[in-house]
């Protein structure tokens, strides 16, 4: 008989690490709008001054202005791709559900956990999960390789290499719940890091490795 696939336990404590859509999405239209009525403003500048050499301004309005555009459609891309992620807790491990698929980083297999934040401006804080590993880590696993970091860990005990799962502020609660429920004894604590600390996953990095085992 096939081997089962393994599943959260029916009490597992489940975690929306993204923005809802309702909240998301409104805001990217808003940046988009912004932008194309930026890009129109400037455009008309462009063209008003057609019979003289336009003004650089006018340019570098368009182009600012299609950044704003570019990054309202990033992010309406990204809350789409992520409208049914999430993160589960149990007494297993660590569960990641990116919508279509789930896998398991279980607790025996990890060194500590911790909760990170930095600032980005004033008022807003980014926070994110680590999850360190005891042992080398998948690059390319299929559902786990976009939370694979190697970045500079806060202790010398602490491998490079290692899990990072971005989290909305409205979740530390119950992302520190999780935690400190099924995980207490890897508890590393919250920490501040430096700004900028959100790292990115390697995608040239696994496309390159993933046409090469192929």
């Amino acid at each position: 008989m096939p081997t089962p696939i393994p599943q959260p336990s029916p009490d597992a404590l489940m975690v929306r690490t993204t923005n809802s859509a309702g909240l998301a999405v409104p805001i990217a239209l808003v940046v988009i709008a912004v932008g194309l009525l930026g890009v129109t403003g400037a455009v008309s500048v462009i063209v008003g001054e057609q019979r003289r050499p336009p003004p650089a301004a006018g340019y570098v309005g368009v182009v600012l202005m299609l950044g704003f555009v570019a990054l309202g459609v990033l992010a309406l891309i990204a809350t789409y791709k992520g409208r049914n992620a999430r993160a589960l807790f149990d007494g297993n491990g660590f569960w990641w559900d990116n919508g279509t698929a789930r896998a398991l980083i279980p607790w025996d297999g990890l060194t500590g956990v911790a909760v990170h934040w930095s600032r980005l401006g004033r008022g807003t804080k980014l926070y994110s999960l680590e999850l360190y590993p005891q042992g080398p880590v998948d690059r390319d696993d299929p559902v786990l390789w976009p939370l694979v970091r190697d970045t500079d860990p806060p202790g010398p005990d602490l491998p490079r290499v290692h899990y990072q799962l971005p989290f909305r502020a409205g979740a530390r609660d119950a992302v520190m719940a999780g935690l400190r429920r099924h995980a207490p004894a890897l508890w590393l604590g919250e920490l501040r890091r430096p700004a900028g600390h959100i790292g990115r996953p390697d995608r040239r990095g696994h496309r390159t490795r993933n046409r090469s085992a192929g």
